[in-house]
């Protein structure tokens, strides 16, 4: 009853949400909390540029390169990496030398070594960094090669130097360029940063994630990209649509035109206003062949001319038209009520071009979020800070710390080092004690998730549906779910979770019947022989796997007399494996939604031309239902298509869908205030706060 009431009330909210009023956003919603104003906007340097700053992958050294500038790193001797000026040809090198000569007399050193006896020169001048560190810079000319400079720093066991090599030719700005990246050379902390606690978030997200939002497949914007990007439009806790980088947008009477006008205020982390520009830019790296996203297409297909760039049969996305500097024109290549909808996923969110070039920039993005990043220490901390110039103004909680593999998280809860953790429901009562170490704000989430095993219908023996069906007909969902989650899930009777609209239509479902499974299996074009080994590609964690594989693989050989063959993959590999089609016959796949509209699970799961459909599942008739509901603006006639679809699904049965996850349970520390439940992962820590 519990369940029923949940997907009662979540699909009338979410029904309404179907059809996107064609005159732009609905009104805004009231804020939780008021924000701070904002810190007055940075002045662009001298250039009219805003440096970014990169960052080395092993050493804890970082400097803000020339904009435009490429960088590549060098992984043997003392050099650590190439600074170079596509236009000038100018270079820069960054190296190192142990300690143990004075810092002029190592300076003078580097400079003979680089530049030969010829360019040495006996006096260096003082040289003061931003950090306020003292330093010596030599400069000079060899003949008619150009220009040099050495600038060197005492850094803890080595000698920093920045060396530059500027053609003749190349003018005074490449010196002056030089000047400005030497004096940002800096030393970063190898420790973790000490933080405000009262004025700091500390959450556990377990293992690092994926900072690319290209490439953030797994992974939605409730967390850290959430924090640090933004995209045109976002959701919020009640599933509507907002504005983020665009204030508003026009949308032509058929749909088929979209017309953004970007907030003047939106600024990535270094203060550089985002224009058209950098959205055109943003969406053709995601959407490059060269970038690999496997969710692009997905989200972003329904842009006109995007299907083919990513494709490689062109050289731009031909429904992209910049009209102004901020106001960029968006034609798709037909009319799809959901578009903002999948503008909310982080795969088409805007990305720096002066950073993303750089070696391993995703560990210091510039973004557009409410926090930028004040130390990353890879698989150890991630801490952020307010981002001054966030255009919604500045978040009350002033910094968020993430503690990556630090260990049990409601152990870290009770130690006080963190203020969140899941819990489960025998648990809460622990959560309702004052003197009880779980002592917190409950917040009952719902999920709209369903677990469900794909059969690879492209491969021996599920090339036949029989085989397919007998499968399904072996496996006690309710059973399953008693066994495996406790009760706590809904047994799945279709794709479709609760609070998606569309969810409990009439469908003919199949159920737990052995004796028609074997019947099925026999009739099958295998019937008469052995079956071919079936292979289960499954994650395992130390070479354990999930009790839901054991479930399901024993009741298979049970009632069918079938040996499947379970082939584990460690977590760090697992998913490449899937990007890569490299698996067995089997799958066992979960999937929430990440807009609320059947299209979401439908057509992203099993339409033929889909990048998540690993069934390979192929069905003109599928096909055609699921496109047609796509452009549907009457409600009951696409819920219907959707019906239809979802029908063929079950009686194909390309896939077996076993449960839907029931609701989650999670405790905020006692003065943590501003989150609000929600069905579906969205931003939420710009609106938080922390009290005493």
């Amino acid at each position: 009853m519990r369940n029923h009431q949940r997907s009662v009330m979540l699909t009338g909210l979410t029904a309404a949400l179907l059809v996107l009023s064609a005159c732009g956003p609905a009104a805004p919603a009231p804020a939780a909390a008021p924000s701070p104003t904002h810190t007055p906007l940075p002045a662009a340097g001298e250039d009219g540029t805003y440096p970014v700053r990169y960052f080395h992958t092993e050493l804890p050294v970082s400097l803000e390169p020339p904009p435009g500038w490429q960088v590549t790193e060098d992984t043997g001797g003392m050099s650590l990496a190439e600074l170079s000026d596509p236009e000038t040809g100018a270079r820069m090198v960054l190296a190192a030398d142990p300690a143990g000569a004075a810092l002029d007399e190592a300076n003078l050193q580097a400079v003979r070594t680089r530049y030969g006896p010829e360019a040495a020169v006996d006096e260096a001048g003082e040289f003061t960094f931003a950090s306020g560190e003292p330093g010596y810079l030599r400069q000079g000319r060899v003949g008619d090669s150009g220009a040099w400079a050495v600038a060197s720093l005492a850094a803890p066991e080595v000698i920093l130097h920045l060396m530059l090599s500027a053609p003749s030719g190349s003018g005074e700005s490449v010196l002056g360029r030089f000047h400005s990246s030497a004096r940002s050379l800096r030393v970063e902390p190898s420790e973790p940063l000490p933080v405000d606690r009262a004025a700091t978030l500390s959450i556990d997200p377990g293992e690092s994630p994926e900072l690319d939002p290209a490439l953030s497949a797994y992974g939605g914007p409730d967390g850290i990209i959430g924090d640090l990007f933004r995209g045109l439009v976002v959701l919020d806790p009640n599933l509507q649509i907002r504005p983020a980088i665009a204030e508003r947008w026009d949308v032509s009477p058929d749909g088929a035109v979209y017309i953004f006008h970007l907030n003047p205020a939106a600024r990535f982390h270094n203060g550089r206003p985002v224009t058209a520009e950098d959205v055109v830019f943003s969406w053709e790296r995601a959407a490059s062949p060269a970038t690999g996203s496997s969710t692009a297409l997905t989200y972003m297909g329904d842009i006109a001319g995007l299907a083919a760039f990513n494709a490689g049969g062109a050289d731009s996305i031909s429904g992209l038209e910049l009209i102004d500097e901020h106001t960029l024109q968006v034609t798709l290549a037909i009319p799809r009520p959901t578009f903002l909808y999948k503008l909310a996923y982080p795969v088409s969110w805007i990305v720096d071009r002066f950073n993303v070039g750089f070696p391993a920039w995703e560990q210091h993005p510039n973004g557009t979020g409410p926090y930028r990043v004040a130390q990353h220490l890879k698989d150890q901390v991630l801490l952020l800070e307010s981002n001054p110039w966030f255009y919604a103004g500045e978040p009350a909680i002033r910094s968020i710390r993430y503690l990556m593999y630090a260990g049990y998280t409601q152990q870290l809860y009770e130690m006080g080092e963190v203020d969140q953790a899941y819990v489960t429901r025998d648990q809460i009562t622990r959560v309702e004690d004052p003197s009880d170490g779980l002592y917190g704000t409950l917040v009952t989430e719902p999920a709209m998730c369903t677990s469900y095993v794909s059969f690879n219908t492209s491969e021996p023996p599920f090339d036949d549906a029989r085989v397919r069906q007998a499968f399904a007909h072996t496996v006690d969902r309710q059973r399953y779910v008693e066994a495996i989650t406790n009760g706590e899930d809904l047994a799945a009777s279709g794709l479709l979770p609760p609070g998606m609209p569309g969810f409990g239509a009439d469908l003919d479902r199949p159920g737990y019947e052995p004796g028609a499974a074997r019947a099925l299996l026999a009739e099958s074009s295998y019937g008469t022989g052995s079956l071919p080994e079936i292979v289960w590609t499954v994650p395992t964690q130390g070479g354990w796997a999930s009790p839901a594989v054991a479930f399901l693989a024993d009741g298979w050989q049970r009632e069918l007399g079938v040996e499947v063959r379970l082939e584990g993959i460690e977590w760090q590999e697992y998913y490449q494996r899937l990007d890569a089609g490299d698996y067995g016959q089997i799958l066992i796949e979960g999937w929430c939604a990440d807009y609320p509209d059947p299209e979401n699970f439908l057509e992203a799961l099993f339409h033929s031309s889909s990048t998540q459909n690993r069934a390979h599942y192929a069905s003109a008739e599928f096909d055609r239902l699921v496109e047609a509901a796509r452009v549907e603006t009457d409600l009951a006639r696409r819920l219907e298509a959707y019906r239809q679809a979802e029908q063929l699904l079950l009686d194909d049965a390309p896939a077996l869908f076993i449960n839907h996850s029931g609701p989650s349970f999670m405790i905020w520390r006692p003065g943590v205030g501003g989150y609000l439940s929600a069905a579906i992962g969205v931003p939420q820590h710009a609106g938080m706060w922390k009290s005493d």
